[in-house]
C-alpha cells in the first residue's frame, strides 16, 4: 500500500512583551502551498493554567478562511507542544487533513532583528494514497492541505499588506455567505428532469436568445461549477462525473440582463443522447433540472 509522508516547517512572528511572554498576537505566512497559493496565519496565544496555552489560529488566502483552536504545553522553556487541534469553522469548504499540519511543537527562537519567532517542527504523518483522491458530487477533487514548504516570517508591527489581505479575504467570505443566504431565500422551481446512462456527462450552456448581459451562476448538487458567468451565444462546455443517482443542476440569476428573466440554454450529453433545456431564473426564484443516473445493468 502506497503511503505519503508530508513534513512541514513553518513559523509565526511578533514582537513579544518585555517579559518574553508567549501571550499576544502572532502572524506569519505559509509559502508555496500545494495549490500554488500563499496562506496567511493570524494567531492569538492566551495563558490558560500551569504551562498550558490556548492558541486561536486563523488561516486565510483569497476567498478561504479557517479558524482553529490549539491547546499547547510549554516545556523546556523554549518548546510549545501541541496537545489538541480543534476545527472551529471553515468557509467555503473544509480542507481534508489540515490537522496534519499542526502536530509536534513550536520552537521559540530569536531572529537576527531581535524578533521572537515560533517555528513549527511537525511530526511526520503517514496516510494512504486514496486519502488524497476523494471527489465531491461534481467530480472535483476535495482539497487537501498539503503544507510541506518553508516559511516567511514577518513582523506584525509593520505588516500593513498583511492586514489588507486579511480584510480582502473577510470581504470575499462575507459576499459568499450572503450568496448562500440569498440562494436559501429564493424559491426552487424543479419541474424538469433527464435520465442519463453514463457517469461521465458533458454540459453546454449558452444564451439561446439575444445576448442581453445575463450573468448567472450554476450549482451542481453542493458545488458551484460556474460563478458570475456572462452568457453568450458561444457555448461553454463543462465535463462532470456523476457520483450519485439523483443530481440537481440549479441556475442562479446574478442579474436580469436587459430582457428579464435570466434565461439560459443547457444541454446534457451522456455520449448516447443529448437533451437541451431552457432554464429561467430571476431574483425571487431559481429553476433546476434533475439529472438521474440510471446505468444499464451488466
Amino acid at each position: 500500500m502506497k503511503q505519503l509522508l508530508f513534513i512541514v516547517l513553518f513559523g509565526l512572528s511578533i514582537h513579544l512583551f518585555a517579559n518574553d511572554s508567549l501571550t499576544g498576537k502572532w502572524r506569519g505566512t505559509i509559502i508555496g502551498h500545494a495549490d500554488n497559493k500563499d496562506y496567511f496565519l493570524n494567531a492569538e496565544i492566551n495563558f490558560a493554567k500551569d504551562n498550558k496555552y490556548m492558541v486561536r489560529l486563523k488561516v486565510f488566502s483569497g476567498d478561504y478562511v479557517g479558524e482553529f483552536l490549539l491547546t499547547t504545553t510549554l516545556k523546556n522553556t523554549n518548546r510549545l507542544y501541541i496537545d489538541t487541534f480543534q476545527k472551529v469553522s471553515e468557509f467555503p469548504f473544509a480542507f481534508q487533513h489540515i490537522e496534519d499540519c499542526f502536530t509536534g511543537f513550536f520552537k521559540i527562537n530569536k531572529t537576527d532583528n531581535s524578533l521572537s519567532e515560533l517555528d513549527l517542527y511537525r511530526n511526520p504523518i503517514y496516510r494512504k494514497t486514496e486519502d488524497f483522491t476523494n471527489k465531491d458530487s461534481a467530480g472535483n477533487f476535495i482539497p487537501t492541505f498539503e503544507c510541506f514548504t518553508s516559511v516567511l516570517v514577518r513582523s506584525a508591527k509593520f505588516d500593513t499588506t498583511y492586514a489588507q489581505l486579511e480584510k480582502q479575504t473577510d470581504s470575499l467570505v462575507s459576499l459568499k455567505k450572503k450568496r448562500i443566504q440569498e440562494v436559501a431565500k429564493r424559491k426552487i422551481v424543479s419541474s424538469k428532469e433527464w435520465t442519463v446512462k453514463k457517469e461521465k456527462i458533458v454540459l453546454q450552456i449558452w444564451d439561446n436568445n439575444k445576448e442581453d448581459g445575463d450573468i448567472i451562476s450554476l450549482k451542481f448538487n453542493d458545488t458551484w461549477i460556474l460563478t458570475n458567468f456572462k452568457l453568450k451565444k458561444e457555448k461553454y462546455t463543462i465535463q462532470l462525473d456523476l457520483k450519485s443517482k439523483n443530481n440537481q443542476l440549479l441556475l442562479f440569476a446574478e442579474n436580469l440582463g436587459s430582457i428579464p428573466p435570466n434565461t439560459a440554454a443547457i444541454s446534457i450529453d451522456d455520449d448516447d443522447l443529448i437533451r437541451t433545456f431552457i432554464l429561467n431564473s430571476d431574483m425571487s426564484k431559481s429553476e433546476t433540472v434533475k439529472i438521474i443516473l440510471d446505468k444499464p445493468k451488466k
